[in-house]
């Protein structure tokens, strides 16, 4: 705990003084459950004593409302005539065509290996915001600046500390957030996967209706001088629905819940998106940085691929790195893993050989050296057809 806090946001005393505890990401000090009877976490990689705590965020957020602040993202705005362009040689993904639209895009290095993850909204034709995680903040601002050409108008400015983020999720924030704003957020007139910058609390934000729990929701990046009293405003509004803080430790449930693959966990600089199971984010019909070597690890097959496991795990959950076994063989490793509180089932991800990684395939996976099995999964187990997202 020496030298924290490093960096906080405004918010930072108002959720300790909500029972907050704190992890800290790059220096950020960001919620890692909230402890409402005074308990303190008896530390273990087996479940411990918040393991029904972290389930009540969860079933909050899943049933009712859940507020998160994460201040951390790395937050760049690029403008210019040649900002889509750029991007587009850049990242193996395409930029949205329209205003308004979000996509998930990696930047690969030169083998086709991915580097990062951005989330890119379209603000404007000459006007994109760019996110990414806050380990991945000095690489990438780099990775902005240096992969710009001479001729090309693109202005990188980096916003990280200008901006903190608040998420509200859950089947109720349509709810909460109207009686915020005068914005139209219907479905026909704000869309999943769209982003606008709208009045809320008579606070201008941007409004991103994107998230990493899966459920109809908005990420609002606001002024960082502006979080406490757009936090006080949403709480205010949510109460009688049930708003609940959440935070690290429930998000990373409801993520493996919905077999979202975290960057520098499943996605690193080892592995090309063939590998990841990425393919659906790779435009190969136009020129990006590694496009060569992707089409190649497509031709000529990979070596492992990335599955979503259920786990037969007695009192431990996959944490990251435990060997995976079929038979005696060790065939793979686990990335990372949690125990989805709403689906009552340990999940976790795996990259393996391939000839492991067809759905039903029967694995195992030593965790704190008890063998469990383990069954390769489809599909999510939770909301498959995204139908909460789009809500």
């Amino acid at each position: 705990g020496e030298g924290r806090p490093a960096r906080i946001s405004p918010l930072y005393e108002k959720l300790k003084s909500k029972g907050c505890i704190f992890t800290e990401g790059f220096g950020w000090e960001r919620a890692k459950w909230f402890s409402l009877d005074g308990r303190v976490e008896d530390h273990s990689f087996r479940r411990n004593n918040i393991f029904e705590v972290i389930g009540a965020e969860c079933r909050a957020v899943r049933e009712r409302v859940g507020i998160f602040e994460l201040p951390s993202f790395a937050k760049f705005d690029l403008t210019g005539k040649d900002v889509e362009v750029f991007l587009n040689r850049l990242t193996a993904n395409r930029v949205s065509q329209q205003n308004d639209g979000i996509v998930l895009a990696h930047a690969l290095t030169e083998s086709g290996r991915i580097s990062t993850e951005f989330t890119i909204t379209r603000l404007a034709s000459d006007h994109f915001y760019l996110l990414s995680g806050a380990y991945a903040y000095q690489r990438d601002l780099d990775l902005l600046r240096f992969s710009k050409r001479a001729d090309e108008d693109v202005t990188v400015t980096d916003i990280t500390n200008d901006y903190s983020i608040l998420i509200l999720a859950g089947p109720h924030a349509r709810s909460v957030l109207s009686k915020l704003t005068s914005a139209d957020l219907s479905n026909a007139a704000f869309r999943w996967l769209t982003g606008k910058e709208i009045d809320v609390a008579g606070i201008r934000v941007r409004a991103l209706r994107v998230n990493y729990v899966g459920e109809l929701g908005w990420e609002l990046h606001v002024p960082m001088n502006r979080v406490v009293a757009l936090y006080d405003a949403v709480w205010a509004a949510g109460e009688e629905l049930g708003i609940a803080d959440f935070g690290l430790y429930a998000m990373n449930s409801l993520r493996m819940e919905k077999a979202y693959a975290g960057w520098g966990a499943e996605l690193t600089n080892e592995v090309t998106p063939i590998e990841a199971g990425l393919d659906r984010f790779v435009k190969l019909d136009k020129d990006f940085v590694g496009r060569a070597a992707v089409l190649k690890a497509k031709e000529s097959g990979v070596a492992f691929k990335l599955v979503y496991v259920e786990v037969d795990a007695k009192n431990a959950d996959v944490f990251g790195g435990e060997p995976v076994y079929a038979g005696e063989k060790v065939i793979g490793v686990a990335t990372s893993g949690g125990y989805g509180h709403i689906v009552g089932k340990s999940l976790a991800f795996v990259y393996v050989n391939p000839g492991y990684d067809a759905p039903g395939a029967q694995l195992s996976i030593d965790i704190l050296g008890e063998r469990c099995t383990a069954r390769v999964l489809a599909k999510p187990v939770y909301d498959p057809e995204n139908l909460r997202l789009r809500a």
